[in-house]
């Protein structure tokens, strides 16, 4: 698979970048989403976000796409830019594909900041197909869809396809991160009130893949993250960690 970009700015680039953020969203959309989050970072920071087939920039692609294929494309990308210390910051279905990323190129990832995932993936991504009514819970569970999208049948089947695809690479995704430890610091986040990644289950990450990793639960749901009253806060801990890669960088 060529087409692309795979990888771009979300945000004007600073004259002098001191760091870079990278952007993996969660399934079914595109890392604009998460572009109010990722302005926090811009003042001094290169913001990029991975962008998958059949969303956004790419939407006229087909949304089905391998891990290996993710992976190879997203090392290729940014192993062409400059080397900047670099924390990877990835929601859901993007905390898999960022934990991925980092295990296959440790050199392009100084530390991962994983938001509502579960090592193994999230409950909803299982083997086999997913019927529109399983579709539709998952949609309610984790909320952040506008009900005038669904209410549309060509968006909903848009929005439907594309998630289905994503929930697909959720699981191999899971499979081939399984029982793996990056070489790198690993902060985990997640919603108090989230019912598709109980908050209750990111302990996991310390029992199955990184025993020091930092873990905060914050007021909200699967969304928690773009909610105003969080949104300092997770900014803080991905800062923090780019200001850790920077002092291992210069030392």
């Amino acid at each position: 698979m060529t087409e692309g970009p795979w990888i771009r700015d979300l945000c004007p680039p600073p004259r002098q970048p001191v760091g870079r953020v990278v952007v993996f969203p969660h399934s079914g959309a595109g890392p604009s989403t998460l572009r109010p989050l990722a302005r926090l970072f811009a003042t001094r920071h290169e913001v990029l976000g991975l962008t998958l087939p059949g969303r956004e920039t790419r939407f006229t692609e087909d949304p089905e796409c391998a891990p290996p294929d993710v992976v190879a494309a997203v090392r290729r990308e940014l192993g062409a830019r400059a080397p900047l210390p670099t924390v990877f910051l990835g929601h859901s279905l993007g905390g898999s594909v960022a934990l991925a990323v980092a295990l296959a190129e440790p050199r392009l990832c100084a530390a991962l900041v994983i938001s509502a995932q579960l090592p193994g993936g999230s409950r909803a991504e299982h083997p086999g197909e997913w019927s529109d009514a399983e579709l539709g819970r998952i949609v309610a569970e984790g909320g952040g869809t506008p009900d005038e999208v669904l209410a549309d049948p060509q968006w909903r089947e848009h929005v439907f396809r594309v998630l289905r695809a994503d929930l697909s690479l959720g699981t191999r995704f899971a499979e081939l991160c399984r029982d793996r430890v990056p070489e790198v610091p690993v902060t985990v986040l997640g919603g108090a009130a989230d019912r598709l990644v109980p908050a209750a289950r990111l302990d996991a990450w310390r029992t199955r893949v990184a025993p020091d990793a930092r873990i905060e639960i914050l007021p909200g749901g699967h969304f928690y993250l773009l909610d105003p009253e969080n949104t300092d806060t997770v900014a803080g801990h991905v800062l923090a960690a780019l200001d850790d890669a920077r002092a291992t960088a210069a030392s």
